[in-house]
């Protein structure tokens, strides 16, 4: 095998590994969500511009008789607001705060479950909605990778605005946040705010919207402290209309309306991730979070490991590894926040930890695993070590297809255009057997050992019959980082919205004529 291959742990190795205890480390560095993570604020004068706007649009479209006939069933069975809607991005989000149901202030909060997971001002505002703020780096995915809001519960497309600047931080921004307001068949109203300017959805007023559409991505526009979705519930569109607590509990004895809805506490590690060096996380008024992502280092070089949670309690232990490319345990660690001084609450919202280690001068070349196990599940990341290459003669002889033996029906098909662009398609399946499609295009020539990246999307919207070509859209997935060993084998590894996959690749054949050494 491959020095550049991965290597498996024998059996017994890895139930060894498993059992040997090891010792709580304090971390380098870490970044916990404050007390008042995403604080927002609606003022009177917002809400009453928005009331007025909806007002305006109802009796639009009921002039116009496109305004759909009201129904007695209340609205119910919400489905999750952030996206996306599958894969590991899913969760990377904390939820801050709840609706505050006690009217009087400041400092007198209730959610729910009659905790203080919530908050209210000395002026007078308590909070109405749910605030959902993307984690970890807020501000990264904002820029980066921006996070879908997505309907909760069908309705009408009745209010939206768009334009506003979307980086605001503390209490001083003006109070034109950039939102969407959907009108449900019951009466009651769902707003979405402080979109990202330019995000809002294109549709017009009076558009049907479906449960779980993308509506816009998290931002941070109008009065707000960190990137976030506002989402609030309202029984009417009258100003201070009651608000609809979709959570039932001990403080709210009505049913839920989720169609699930989540446990108040739900910890979770969210992702790991290897860095350059710690994240610079921005303290306002700057609002520029550089993640300092790395996945490639060199025998001797300083790296970053890193761990990111939601909700997570003190006693709730981690096991870290990390495992070279021959699967000898290169390092190994536990925490639990009790290990950390900084942290001195019973959970943490939000928080992401770091520890540095030194890889040898000596380190094997080729693909290391980061792996943590967490509440009797193991997470994983992979990164290389090295960069020995050796040239391509023929870019035209790797066209063609390359398959994961391991798992039937899985693999890459090639292609090699006018000597510097190179297409690939990748066909697969789900964990449940549906099928499975994305494409990349990647410019310029590159080398045997070298990590090659395409950037990979999903073509939606296409059919056989009645195609609307402005049906058709290529939503961003992920990526694929391949490194081709040889003209027979190649490591891939697949990191998008649906999970990541490293695929040992073999060629299922070549073209006459065609050789790439």
């Amino acid at each position: 095998m491959s020095p550049a291959l991965p290597r498996l742990l024998a059996l017994g190795a890895l139930l060894a590994a498993l059992a040997s205890p090891v010792a709580a480390t304090t971390p380098q560095g870490r970044q916990l969500l404050d007390a008042e993570p995403a604080m927002d604020h609606v003022p009177a004068e917002l809400d009453r511009r928005m009331v007025e706007a909806v007002d305006r649009n109802i009796e639009m479209l009921r002039r116009e008789g496109r305004l759909p006939a009201k129904s007695a069933a209340k609205v119910s069975g919400l489905v999750w607001p952030m996206g996306p809607a599958t894969g590991p991005a899913a969760e990377w989000h904390a939820t801050s705060g709840f609706v505050d149901l006690n009217p009087a202030f400041p400092g007198q909060l209730r959610d729910y479950t009659c905790g203080t997971r919530t908050y209210d001002t000395a002026a007078g505002y308590n909070h109405r909605g749910i605030d959902y703020i993307p984690w970890p780096f807020p501000w990264h995915l904002m820029d980066n990778a921006p996070v879908d809001i997505r309907a909760a519960a069908p309705g009408t497309l009745i209010e939206k605005r768009d334009g506003a600047s979307d980086r605001a931080c503390n209490w001083d921004g003006p109070d034109n946040a950039n939102y969407v307001i959907v009108l449900h068949a019951d009466g009651s109203i769902a707003r979405y705010l402080h979109m990202k300017r330019g995000s809002v959805t294109p549709r017009p007023i009076g558009s049907a919207i479906a449960a779980g559409e993308v509506i816009g991505k998290v931002g941070s526009s109008g009065i707000s402290k960190l990137p976030h979705l506002h989402f609030e519930l309202r029984a009417t569109n009258h100003v201070n209309a009651p608000v609809i607590e979709a959570h039932q509990g001990a403080c709210n004895a009505s049913a839920s309306t989720w169609a699930n809805q989540r446990p108040y506490r739900e910890p979770r590690l969210l992702r790991l991730s290897t860095h350059s060096a710690d994240p610079h996380y921005p303290t306002c008024p700057d609002t520029t979070e550089i993640a300092r992502f790395k996945d490639r280092f060199q025998p001797g070089e300083s790296m970053t490991f890193l761990a990111a949670y939601r909700d997570l309690q003190r006693g709730q232990a981690s096991q870290f590894r990390v495992i070279d490319a021959d699967g000898q345990v290169f390092a190994s660690w536990s925490f639990d926040t009790a290990n950390d001084p900084e942290v001195t609450t019973d959970y943490v919202t939000g928080g992401y930890w770091t520890w540095s280690h030194l890889l040898p001068a000596d380190a094997r070349h080729g693909l290391w695993t980061y792996e943590v196990q967490f509440q009797g599940t193991t997470t994983r990341h992979a990164f290389r070590v090295g960069n020995t290459t050796s040239a391509i003669g023929d870019m035209r002889g790797l066209v063609g297809a390359w398959y994961e033996p391991a798992t039937s029906g899985q693999g890459f098909e090639l292609h090699w255009l006018n000597d510097q662009t190179a297409l690939l398609f990748f066909y697969g399946h789900h964990d449940d057997g549906r099928n499975f499609f994305v494409l990349g295009q990647r410019d310029g020539r590159f080398d045997f050992g070298q990590e090659v990246v395409f950037d990979l999307y999903q073509t939606l919207g296409g059919r056989f019959t009645g195609l609307d070509p402005d049906d058709i859209t290529r939503p961003a997935w992920g990526q694929a980082r391949i490194t081709f060993v040889n003209c027979e084998t190649a490591v891939a590894e697949l990191d998008g919205i649906d999970g990541t996959q490293v695929l040992n690749l073999e060629r299922l054949g070549r073209t006459d004529g065609l050789d790439c050494q």
